[in-house]
């Protein structure tokens, strides 16, 4: 669990219109938005504050190697992981992404490097590519990028020279702040580290109970490993299996393949087959300890 978070709230708008818009020398891009500054359910994020907007732009431009191949790979500004096709088997999902994120797609680019940074999917584990594609798919609008970026920026994880603490807590507290799942698993992350889990626990709550937010698999397991082991909050168990059962049917989003594991540890002394069946789950989304296993 701590390995796993150390790598490591709002009005529904209709979709905003969005268009690129080039200035200066260097062919700068910002999402040209109306949005609020929550983040809805719906596909497009909230406007990335211009000062943010700005200084992850010449981060990503650095880790790309120059503008002209950083304009190769945008295309869009949607939220959160790419869905999996249901003839796409999840093992081959890293090649699918790929594929899509060469496209530009930023919900594609956000998914690669999520699987480049964990090594889930059985892809070899590539933090610069995976800072790669996060700061693409983060100066497109993506948000859930933009917190994994930063944290990223913040340690200097695949960034090369880029690191800047300022910078990475920034883009982690805007992301927080607005409502984004991947945002307050950053920013939980960071208060666990300090051994803050009853702060840890208050967010993830506090972003699983509003039923305005939109949730992702790893806000799911990291809510339900709370309740299961009574970190920061009163242990329920039963509460927490459920939780973890919920980020399972999101699979293979990131924290989908944990929470199934994590459920095979906690059937394996009552239930075998019921053990069992989680394991096969966690192993063919390709989670390393269970692959072993199997």
């Amino acid at each position: 669990k701590d390995a796993w978070l150390s790598n490591s709230f709002k009005i529904i708008h209709p979709p905003p219109l969005l268009s690129r818009r080039y200035d200066g020398p260097f062919q700068r891009w910002q999402a040209a938005t109306s949005t609020s500054e929550t983040e809805s359910s719906d596909e497009h994020g909230p406007t990335i504050p211009e000062d943010i907007q700005l200084a992850i732009q010449n981060v990503a431009i650095d880790v790309w190697g120059g503008q002209d191949a950083l304009d190769r790979v945008m295309a869009s500004a949607l939220q959160g992981e790419m869905p999996l096709p249901p003839n796409i088997a999840f093992k081959q999902r890293y090649s699918y992404f790929l594929n899509e994120a060469e496209r530009g797609d930023a919900r594609a680019q956000h998914s690669a490097g999520l699987l480049l940074w964990s090594g889930f999917g059985l892809v070899g584990i590539d933090p610069e590519a995976s800072a790669r594609w996060h700061a693409a798919a983060a100066i497109q609008g993506n948000v859930d990028a933009l917190a994994v970026l930063g944290g990223c920026i913040r340690t200097g994880t695949g960034v090369g020279k880029n690191k800047n603490i300022v910078l990475g807590i920034n883009c982690i507290d805007y992301a927080a702040t607005v409502g984004n799942p991947s945002g307050v698993n950053k920013k939980a992350a960071m208060l666990e580290s300090n051994d803050d889990w009853f702060g840890a626990a208050r967010l993830y709550e506090q972003c699983y109970n509003d039923e305005t937010t939109r949730k992702n698999a790893l806000l799911l397991f990291n809510w339900g490993y709370c309740l299961v082991k009574g970190k920061g909050v009163e242990q329920n168990v039963d509460a927490g299996e459920a939780i973890w059962k919920q980020a399972v049917d999101m699979a293979p989003d990131e924290g989908s393949e944990e929470a199934a594991y994590f459920l095979h540890e906690q059937y394996v002394t009552e239930d075998e087959g019921e053990a069992r069946r989680w394991l096969e789950i966690s192993a063919e989304l390709g989670h390393q300890e269970a692959v072993e296993l199997i």
